[in-house]
């Protein structure tokens, strides 16, 4: 049990380590891969997802999604790729191959569509490459960019703000 606490702090110095390390570069290039980051046991709606990425003019191919998967009986996979708490190591070492395949993309913008603690969740938000991070209601102002204050339930409400702010930014494309 001690452990267990030894190994939570060294992954959250790892995540301050993150935040304080990225440089931010302002940009008005357009977005052109999405990354988004769920919780399994929170978020399920996929075809909303891929309805979010079309509304923000995203191929489907530059669309990736991982979840946290916390297997349990009654949870479903819904989502291809996915990873637990249990792939979390020590000082930020991350031992599924698939969030590591995530992390080491490089995003124009990454969703994060969760609203818990996991640890697991603002580790892979902080180490993964992106331009532009975007957080929902009760996310790490540290680890995100832009927070959008909204429940996972108004989904039709973060679509809409988060497309306006987009379009001020000049993140979308006219074509």
């Amino acid at each position: 049990m001690i452990l267990k606490g030894f190994k939570e702090k060294s992954n959250k110095k790892y995540i301050n380590k993150c935040t304080k390390s990225r440089v931010l570069v302002p940009s008005n290039t357009v977005i052109k891969t999405i990354g988004v980051l769920v919780d399994s046991q929170q978020f399920s709606d996929l075809e909303w997802i891929n309805q979010l990425a079309k509304s923000l003019k995203v191929n489907a191919n530059n669309l990736k999604i991982l979840s946290l998967f916390n297997n349990e009986k009654k949870e479903i996979a819904l989502f291809g790729n996915t990873f637990s708490e249990k792939d979390l190591g020590w000082r930020g070492v991350i031992k599924s191959q698939t969030a590591k395949d995530f992390i080491a993309m490089n995003f124009d913008l990454l969703i994060n569509l969760y609203e818990t603690d996991a640890l697991a969740l603002q580790l892979v938000t902080a180490a993964t490459n992106a331009q532009f991070k975007v957080g929902i209601y009760n996310a790490r102002q540290d680890i995100n960019d832009l927070i959008i204050e909204t429940k996972l339930e108004d989904k039709s409400i973060f679509k809409k703000e988060l497309i306006k702010y987009l379009n001020i930014l000049n993140k979308i494309s006219n074509e």
